[in-house]
């Protein structure tokens, strides 16, 4: 099965390469020779290597990447996204924490960077699990899975190759999940190799509220409104948000997932009729009922702003966000019911109603209502804040068990 998907990737590669010039930032050739496996450095002392997809785990590795170098560790932190690698020569810009961008899925790239960076340890987040890395690394080198989560439908995928996963999930030298599904599932491939640590995404150290930028968008809303954000919005939700609470008395501040859609959103409101103002063009105490968010990376600080959280990507869009970064930020959250990348958390928290869900626009309308009430709503928060401390994973036993891994 490796050979057949080498075979159509080393085929697809350049077509690959190709589409990374147009969709990386610049350096667009510096990135793509990084990702060949040119400009990695070299490293003498031993190394951990962490390996997170998108902006969001970056922002939940960078923690334990910092925890790891206070001790002394050379650590090296790897993204695939250009908001990833944003985040990553962001934080870590003066630091002793080297970060590259994660290579094309070819073997001896993986071998060469083992190699020149003297790589001990290397951390995959969640549900990756990259054959040709896993099979590449060289035996000495320690492979672990951070946070690990298996979908049904990754589950499902994988049972229809059991030989195959088994072979991948051997590799690893130990598994850090978030619950007892994981392990479970884990098991059914014959890893026994397993700890449960809960989920780090709901660790409250990975929230952490800029109080100047907070303080700046609170100046520019009207203070005396219930202020309800929808936010990381697509195609056909700011509309059926819209509908569901047109005529109730609140302010609502569409923060769109992918600012390139704010035009189309603005042509929506206008073709309805509905007068708007865009975040960044008003003055403050803004007076319209409906503001468009034009602003980016300042989501959560625009949570904490608010009154209530509508967190979308859950009601057209069907795999569902964050939707308890709201809480993190001090702001009740609620969302809708198609969460296929966060099942797992829709188990423990939405299907037990400490956070609500809506299908219908009806339903929207009632919860909205039901939480402007100011008692309501804060005994709301209370009970999701307890009980994403009691689901939340710990930095230092993860730390821990790496250092004795």
């Amino acid at each position: 099965m490796l050979i057949v998907y080498n075979l159509i990737y080393f085929l697809f590669l350049p077509l690959l390469i190709l589409r990374d010039f147009f969709i990386l930032k610049s350096p667009k050739f510096k990135t793509i020779l990084m990702k060949l496996g040119f400009y990695l450095g070299r490293s003498n002392e031993k190394t951990i290597w962490l390996h997170g997809v998108s902006l969001g785990e970056i922002k939940i590795l960078t923690p334990l990447a910092q925890r790891l170098s206070q001790q002394g560790k050379q650590v090296v932190v790897s993204s695939t996204t250009n908001t990833g690698r944003d985040e990553l020569e962001k934080v870590f810009k003066n630091s002793q924490i080297k970060t590259i961008v994660f290579p094309y899925d070819v073997p001896m790239i993986y071998k060469k960077l083992c190699n020149q960076l003297n790589i001990d340890k290397v951390i995959l987040f969640e549900s990756e699990f990259w054959p040709n890395l896993v099979f590449s690394i060289p035996e000495s080198t320690k492979l672990i899975s951070l946070n690990t989560s298996i979908s049904d439908k990754s589950f499902q995928r994988m049972s229809m190759f059991k030989a195959f996963s088994e072979q991948v999930f051997k590799k690893f030298n130990r598994f850090l999940v978030q619950s007892v599904r994981e392990k479970e599932r884990l098991a059914a491939f014959g890893v026994s190799n397993i700890d449960i640590i809960g989920n780090i995404k709901v660790n409250s150290e990975n929230y952490v509220i800029r109080e100047e930028v907070k303080e700046k968008i609170i100046a520019k809303l009207d203070s005396n409104k219930f202020t309800v954000v929808l936010g990381s919005s697509h195609d056909g939700e700011e509309d059926y948000v819209i509908n569901a609470l047109h005529d109730l008395d609140l302010v609502l501040v569409i923060a769109p997932r992918h600012p390139e859609r704010i035009n189309g959103v603005k042509k929506s409101l206008k073709d309805k009729g509905i007068d708007f103002s865009l975040f960044s063009e008003a003055e403050d105490g803004l007076k319209e009922r409906v503001i468009i968010y034009d602003q980016i990376g300042s989501l959560f600080e625009l949570y904490a702003a608010a009154d209530l959280a509508v967190v979308a990507g859950s009601i057209v869009f069907d795999k569902g966000h964050n939707f308890i970064e709201p809480i993190y930020a001090g702001t009740p959250s609620i969302t809708g019911i198609k969460l296929k990348n966060y099942s797992e958390l829709k188990k423990l928290l939405c299907d037990k109603g400490i956070i609500k869900t809506f299908s219908s626009q009806a339903q929207l309308r009632d919860l909205v209502n039901t939480y402007e009430n100011s008692l309501a709503r804060q005994e709301y928060f209370q009970n999701q804040h307890a009980a994403l401390n009691d689901l939340s994973g710990s930095y230092d036993q993860v730390v821990d068990i790496l250092n004795e891994s």
